[in-house]
């Protein structure tokens, strides 16, 4: 148990809670899986790819279901359709979760099974496994545990080593289209 405290007045008391419907959302039928996922890409998202070594090759899957989990241990989950190959790699070997800067669309792409000729990946290695060079961070894990999500397997990784780029800003992914963030609003207070 934690020792937080939290503030009840700033959350509405359960007694006066009314029912409200948001103006322009129409109810959908959870058994609509399009539906259901173009409802679920309101929520924009980061990119990763995640990399791992098999052999002398190196491999990698673009996921931008990425979140952290803990810090003591520390560690993070990705979440993989149970279709994908990268799966019967990741919980035996060390892998790393490589976050794209909002110039590395075409590593994006690459990884996401629509590789352009001549777009080469600039590998790292080191004593983890295999990163690509030039990410906005990465984190190099070893397999801690795999959960069945239905359709996907989450997949935790315990961090072994990671870094970041202070100057690049992230890739999103949001309503199926890439994007980036918006310029710096300036504060006017």
């Amino acid at each position: 148990m934690t020792d937080i405290m939290w503030n009840s007045e700033i959350y509405e008391n359960a007694a006066e809670a009314r029912t409200r419907t948001m103006e322009g959302a129409s109810p959908a039928n959870v058994a609509d899986p399009r539906q259901l996922r173009n409802t679920l890409g309101n929520f924009a998202t980061g990119v990763t790819v995640l990399t791992y070594q098999s052999g002398d090759a190196f491999f990698g899957v673009t996921v931008n279901s990425f979140t952290s989990v803990s810090m003591e241990p520390p560690l993070v989950l990705v979440s993989l359709t149970r279709r994908s190959r990268a799966l019967t790699y990741l919980l035996e070997r060390p892998f790393a979760i490589n976050v794209l800067g909002d110039d590395q669309l075409q590593t994006a792409l690459q990884f996401a099974g629509q590789p352009k000729d001549g777009h080469p990946i600039e590998w790292v290695t080191d004593d983890g496994a295999p990163r690509i060079n030039g990410s906005l961070a990465y984190f190099q894990c070893t397999p801690w545990a795999g959960y069945d999500g239905g359709d996907h397997i989450l997949v935790l990784g315990r961090v072994q080593t990671y870094g970041q780029k202070d100057e690049t800003k992230p890739l999103l992914f949001y309503r199926g289209k890439w994007g980036s963030l918006a310029a710096d609003v300036p504060d006017n207070s």
